[in-house]
């Protein structure tokens, strides 16, 4: 057991001491990067894509709306994700969203929407335009 706690303090160390932070070793397997509130190029270009279409329904910043639900309160693994975006859904009532597989604005960065949305959800980006990384 003593091994296994001084192995999980080295393999921290040696993330934090190689120029990160204890936030961005925790968040490996996350498909976004923020680091002090400022996202990688990726996720703010997710926030771009959310905000050039998304919003309109799923309301800013994917909080939801009365018109659709909130993508960052109870978000959707990516696989599920990537379907309902590319062939859309319908829940049986009034509610349906169309599908936007060969929508060349969405369809290639859906992805990206993901990153932001996850963000989002797991709260390292707050509210409002993110600060990004400059190239």
């Amino acid at each position: 057991m003593r091994h296994l706690v001084l192995f999980a303090v080295v393999a921290c160390g040696f993330a934090v001491g190689s120029g990160g932070t204890l936030q961005e070793a925790a968040a490996v397997d996350k498909s976004y990067r923020v680091v002090d509130g400022t996202a990688d190029a990726r996720t703010y270009n997710g926030y771009r894509r959310y905000h050039a279409g998304c919003n309109h329904c799923h309301g800013p910043d994917g909080v939801g709306s009365t018109f659709a639900s909130s993508l960052v309160d109870r978000p959707l693994d990516i696989e599920e994700f990537r379907r309902v975006v590319r062939n859309g859904r319908s829940s049986g009532g009034a509610s349906v969203m169309k599908g936007f597989a060969n929508d060349p604005n969405f369809a290639p960065y859906i992805d990206d929407i993901y990153a932001y949305l996850q963000a989002r959800s797991e709260g390292a980006l707050g509210r409002g335009r993110p600060k990004r990384v400059e190239p």
